[in-house]
Formats: C-alpha cells, structure tokens, sequence
C-alpha cells in the first residue's frame, strides 16, 4: 500500500459475505470525517463510496448501512452515556460494485479482498474515474475545427457535491432505453431536458438525428418550440391527428387490417385477403389483369343476376359492377329494372352470353395484395365483390358469415376519429411517406424531431398509429442500402398504453412489431425510448432488451417487482430506493453510465405541458368568474 492510501484508512474488513463487507471503523474516528490535506472527507452517508485497495486495484464499495456497537461501561450519567456513544465501536456495510486500475473504472467485482484488508475514504480523484466520461466532444479527423459530441450532461448527483452526470451518446442513444416512474414524477421533463441538451450544439449540429414522438398526451410541442431559435440548424415538425397527420390505409398490411375489422381467420380472413387483392387488381391497368378483372366481374354479374334481390338492387349492382370492367353490354337497351327481367328470352340468353364470354378457362388466382392505392370508400365494394365471387363458386353462407366484417368496415367509414385513415393527403408511396415524417426533403434532413401529436385519440387509434409507423419505419430500415447508416428513435411516450399485452385490445398481434424491433432493431439503426408510469404492464420482452434504465419514484409493488425482474444486475438496495426518490430526481443504471447514480435531473427549459394542476389556485375563485374551458 503506498502512503497516502495508509493516511486515509477509515476501518478494516471484518466480515465478507458473497454480496457485501462489514466495516469497523478505527476507534479515534468519532464524527464519520476525516481531515485530509485536501479536504473534509465524510464517508458514512448512505449511498458514498469507500475503497478498498487489493493488489493493484480498488475495490469500489457502496455504503449502505452504518451502526454501532454499544460500549460496555454503563453509566446513569446522561453525559457519560452520550461521550460513551461516541467512543462505541462503529460499523459500515458496505456493497462492492466496481473496481478501480490505472484511473479507469470497471463495474463489476470478480475478487474479493482479504478479512482485516484496509478501507480507505474515496478521493475525487476516484470520483473521476468513476463518474468521467472519456471525452465530451472529440475533433472530427479532416474536418478543421469541427466537433461532434460523445457526452451530454443530463443533471448532478445527487450525493457528491459539483459531480455532472454524463451519458454516452452513442451507448444511450444507440440501444433501447426506458423512463419509467410515478405520474408527475418527472419522466417527460426528462426527456426534454435530453433532447434540448443534445440539440444545443450549434456549430456541427446533431442534424441527421431523427426523433420521432408518439405524443399520446400533446406535452412536447412546448418543450422544443424554442430549438429552431436557439439553434437554426434544427427544425421540429408537429402532426396533429386533428388536422395534419395522415396514415394512407393502403399502406396497412394484410395482418393490420384483419386486426382494424376483427376479421375471424376461418371464414372472414380469407375473404378480407381476396379484397385486397382486388383492391390490387383494379389499381392495375395490365391485359392480363384486365382478362382477370374481367373475369371476376363477370362471375359476380351473373351471381348478381340469379340472386333474389329485388329488381331495382340488381340492376344498380350489376351497372356498378359492368363499369368497373369493359363489358360491351348495355342493360339499358331491354332490361326492366322494375320487374328485373327481358322482353324475351333471346335478349336475356344474348346478355348472359356476352357476359359468360369474359368468363376465363383454367385456373387462375387473385393477385396478392400490393399497398396499391386505392379509396377507402371503395373498399366496401371490393368486400362485396368478393363476397359475390365466393357465393359464384357454391358458398352460400358466406355473407352471412361476412355480416360482422362489413359492419366494422362501414363504422370505420363512419368514425371521425379515424379520418386519418380514410384521407391520405396526397400521400403516394410509403417511401414518400417515411421522408415527410423523418423530415427529409429532396434527399437532405429538413427536420429532426417529428412529434405525433395523439392527446385526442382513444387507445385504439394510438394502437394502430403507432404498430403500423414502427413497422414502416422498421422495413424501410430492414432493406436500406447501406445498412444501419440513418438512426431513427423513437419515443413512445405512456408507452403501457400500446405495447402491453391485453387480451382484450385489438392490435394485440401487429404490437409484436415492438418485440421485434427490441430484439433487431440494433441491427438496422432503429432504437426506443420508451416512457411508462406502469412497467408492469408493458412487454417484459420490450424492457428486457433495454441497455439503459432511468428511473423516477416508483411505489407501485407490482412495478417494483417487475423492475426487480427485468434487471437482475442491479442490487437489493438500489432498486430500495425507487419509493423515496423526490421530483425532479431519478436513478440511472446501464450501459450509459458507469455505475448506478441517484442524481438530480437538469431541469428542461422550456418544460414540457406537464405541469401539475394547482388545485388551491382554480378552486378558490371569484363566483363570477367565467370557465374558459367550456367556450365553443
């Protein structure tokens, strides 16, 4: 040991289990402090650090308990009593969590010391290496005077005075992180004061950065809608789902739309598949799906004409029919609608030919589904359509069967909260797509934050929202060439709302996309930051696949558990600590940091809409005074 370490021995080592060492301090050590050379050194607050030196490292310990033995000599002197309390024997338990060699610090300990080894208060020196981030910003090689950053400071500590808390941009930004903790714990300030720290570079901005919010509750507008001012390389893009947001439904996947009409997979499925298809048949212009189209039309003309609709229904349906085809017959010439017949049989036997003359030999399928665009309005007919096909080929029952796929169809038509479906706002591809929400125009990024404003919509919408965006985001990432060279995060704020695993909610399969981007997203450059107040009921899958945790007061006992699970590298007395943590605090822990941290968080400016409501101040109120919020 070389001397300064023995100047700075608090105690020794008596007790060694598998998880933690008991301490005795020296006798002389009577207020917990000793003074140094370079400062008053205080080492038994709950949550500081002693060292224990071993062979040619530290062993990094936390201090989790302090007691005392009482002294032997008794006394009825109140005096006495208490300079005997100060001379009794004093102990720490303390959690190895780390080791120090040559300045840099490891998580983790592998070997432990020896019983009566020296333990020795931490010097910031110490406290360097293990709350240091190698560098801040780093020189761009070839680039004269520019930078890029490697760190952000996200707040303090909370324990050593003076201490910043650094993530790595790369380690948490590049991998799943989760936010979790109580309502009004702080959660969004959090994330705020991230992304307004990350973006304040100006010179060499953060510009290819892509953030994509699903604001389930409109809090982030008023967070970033000063960026653009502060730094003019940065630009945010609002969508709200009442006005400016839209999802083409063509760009829905066969599983998203069986999953948006509760298609059944025996008898309605099958039917929803052959619509698509058709949707994908009528939006192509080819002779030989022309000869198809045809084809299929003509069957439906024909079951049309034996059905027992009324007269007036058949002939509107068969005229519907013969102009989406190009049949050379004319229902007008011979054909009473009233009564649903021909003058006479030769003129019914010609119809019928003409007709049966598109009817193809052979066998033939209904092309696959495309995400060709077509009008939602007309999807009805295309259900109709294959409705009509099937009951052409003998089954009669299916329209019965169909009742309930046609109800829903027509109640999504209906809804005005998914008008965002139906309106596809000049929206072509899902390539164009993709560009307008990541903010790239003409091939250069234009914006870096898109933020899907959802605080009007129910569960439902957020569903489909974000399942089919995170899923379009994800292919396009998949087939990108090259690969994993534009990052995309996406923040999924209340995200228990949309990636738990209810029975009972509609999307519940199309949410698997989340798993799946948990487990492969690293892969292709896209990552989450997730937010929760209910850990409990997200996707244990989802956070097991999180590098990095940071966590606000939680006092849940299924949400604690449920964290206990997910993170079994971090001790007993760390996640202890999660039900008393105040506002405005958080514990960190993951690939981010070096070592688990209580600290308090840099407060975001501006803050988001998240602000706690001030009963005192809307309740005692003059009686004449008008509510705004009840004006039209």
């Amino acid at each position: 040991m070389i001397i300064d370490d023995k100047k700075r021995v608090i105690g020794k080592i008596v007790s060694i289990n598998s998880d933690r060492f008991t301490v005795e301090l020296l006798s002389g050590i009577k207020n917990f402090n000793v003074n140094g050379y370079d400062d008053i050194h205080y080492f038994a607050q709950i949550n500081s650090y002693v060292v224990v030196p071993y062979q040619d490292y530290y062993i990094v310990s936390e201090v989790v308990s302090v007691r005392e033995k009482d002294s032997q000599i008794s006394s009825n002197n109140q005096k006495e009593q208490e300079l005997n309390k100060m001379f009794s024997t004093k102990y720490l338990e303390v959690l190895p969590i780390g080791t120090i060699k040559q300045n840099e610090f490891v998580f983790g300990v592998s070997v432990y010391p020896t019983l009566y080894s020296d333990v020795l208060y931490i010097k910031d020196k110490e406290l360097d290496s293990i709350f240091k981030v190698s560098n801040i910003e780093t020189t761009i090689e070839g680039e004269e005077n520019k930078t890029r950053l490697d760190a952000i400071e996200i707040g303090t500590s909370a324990i050593f005075q003076d201490y910043s808390i650094k993530i790595g941009v790369d380690k948490f930004f590049g991998g799943h992180s989760a936010v979790l903790g109580n309502t009004g714990s702080g959660k969004s300030c959090t994330i705020s004061s991230m992304v307004q720290t990350l973006f304040k570079k100006k010179e060499f901005s953060a510009v290819g950065a892509s953030f994509v919010f699903f604001d389930v509750n409109g809090e982030y507008a008023q967070a970033f809608e000063e960026l653009n001012h502060e730094n003019d390389d940065i630009n945010v893009r609002g969508l709200s789902i009442e006005d400016s947001f839209a999802l083409p439904h063509y760009f829905l996947n066969v599983e998203e739309w069986e999953l948006l009409l509760n298609a059944s997979e025996k008898t309605q499925l099958p039917i929803l598949r052959n619509a698509l298809g058709l949707s994908t048949l009528f939006s192509d212009g080819t002779t030989r799906t022309q000869q198809i189209k045809n084809h299929i039309l003509a069957s439906c003309i024909l079951e049309t004409f034996n059905s027992g609709d009324s007269p007036v229904s058949k002939y509107q349906k068969i005229q519907a029919l013969k102009n989406r085809g190009t049949f050379e017959i004319d229902l007008d010439r011979g054909y009473d609608a009233r009564f649903g017949n021909f003058p006479n049989e030769t003129a019914e036997n010609n119809f019928l030919e003409k007709v049966k003359n598109h009817l193809m030999t052979g066998t033939f399928e209904i092309p696959s589904y495309k995400n060709k665009k077509f009008e939602f309005s007309d999807f009805g007919e295309y259900l109709d359509m294959a409705i009509l096909y099937e009951e052409a080929h003998g089954n009669r029952q299916i329209r019965d069967y169909c009742s309930s796929l046609i109800t829903r169809f027509k109640s999504l038509q209906e809804r005005e909260d998914f008008y965002f479906l139906r309106e596809h706002g000049g929206i072509e591809t899902i390539n164009d797509f993709l560009k307008d929400i990541l903010g790239i125009t003409e091939q250069k990024k234009v914006s870096q934050i898109t933020l899907i404003d959802l605080n009007s919509s129910e569960d439902e919408v957020v569903e489909v929202i974000s399942a089919v965006v995170t899923r379009l985001i994800f292919d396009k990432l998949r087939r990108a060439t090259p690969r994993n060279t534009f990052p995309i995060n996406l923040v999924l704020e209340e995200a228990h709302r949309y990636i738990s695993y209810d029975s009972k909610r509609t999307f519940l399969r199309a949410n698997q996309i989340f798993d799946r981007v948990a487990k492969e997203g690293r892969k292709y450059g896209l990552f989450f930051l997730i937010s929760s107040q209910r850990p409990s009921e997200l996707s244990k899958t989802v956070l097991s696949q999180c590098n990095n945790f940071i966590v606000h007061r939680i006092q849940n006992p299924d949400d604690l558990s449920h964290i206990r699970q997910i993170t079994p590298h971090i001790s007993e007395t760390t996640l202890k600590k999660l039900p008393s943590i105040p506002t405005q605090h958080a514990l960190i822990f993951g690939s981010a940091v070096n070592i688990p941290t209580l600290f308090k968080v840099n407060e975001a400016d501006p803050l988001p809409n998240s602000d706690n409501n001030h009963i005192s101040k809307n309740w005692f109120i003059d009686k004449n005074t008008t509510i705004g919020t009840f004006e039209e």
